[in-house]
């Protein structure tokens, strides 16, 4: 398996500026229903209404995207599939701040042959930002097994919400399942069967202070 990380970014203008602070605000939480609608929110190719469900624990510190069918599956030459789920998460915290994501764990399983590859990508931003982090985990064939890959941003590249705003995190996650060329009896099979969030440890968040 091999892990490759890439950002992209653009730049971005606020009207109000970023003061970097150790301090953490007194409360973050995940609510489990914003304006009546479920939170975290989910939809795309590989996660149908219905086949996928949020649990938030009820301290609202922390969550859990389980998915029922969240597969790509591609056989013999030249054999291609890609499968999309987009996770809508909003925190709730005071005024004054703004957060980052520096981390997100995924849990799955993957089985490929020789030749074979598979790629599992998560686009992080907030609504309306310019602003991207983008990473990526490859497995190359022949392999198999489970997975727990954890997306770490570096400290430099990290997409920060905008301050004075509280816009919802975006993360726009993928599978890419291939087969080579001259290979009938390939396969790439890749799954992902949870995705873990903790406003404290595996959901890991930084902080700083808005200025005027």
């Amino acid at each position: 398996m091999k892990f490759i990380a890439s950002f992209l970014g653009s730049a971005f203008i606020l009207g109000m500026a970023f003061n970097a602070s150790a301090e953490t605000p007194p409360y973050v939480t995940i609510p489990p229903v914003v304006n009546s609608q479920a939170n975290p929110s989910y939809g795309g190719t590989g996660c149908p209404a219905g086949t996928a469900r949020a649990v938030v624990s009820p301290d609202l510190k922390s969550f859990t995207m389980i998915f029922d069918e969240y597969v790509a599956s591609a056989k013999g030459s030249n054999g291609l599939d890609r499968k999309n789920c987009q996770i809508i998460v909003n925190f709730e915290f005071p005024q004054g701040w703004s957060y980052s994501i520096i981390r997100m764990d995924y849990r799955g399983f993957y089985n490929l042959s020789a030749g074979a590859t598979a790629k599992q990508q998560s686009l992080y931003y907030f609504q309306g930002s310019l602003q991207q982090g983008r990473l990526f985990t490859l497995f190359t064939g022949p392999t198999q097994g489970d997975y727990t890959i954890s997306d770490t941003l570096g400290v430099n590249d990290v997409v920060w919400s905008p301050c004075g705003d509280m816009r919802a995190l975006n993360i726009n996650t993928s599978l890419l399942a291939s087969v080579g060329a001259n290979n009938p009896n390939g396969y790439s099979h890749l799954t992902t069967d949870s995705v873990d969030g903790n406003v404290q440890t595996t959901y890991a968040l930084q902080w700083k202070k808005c200025t005027k």
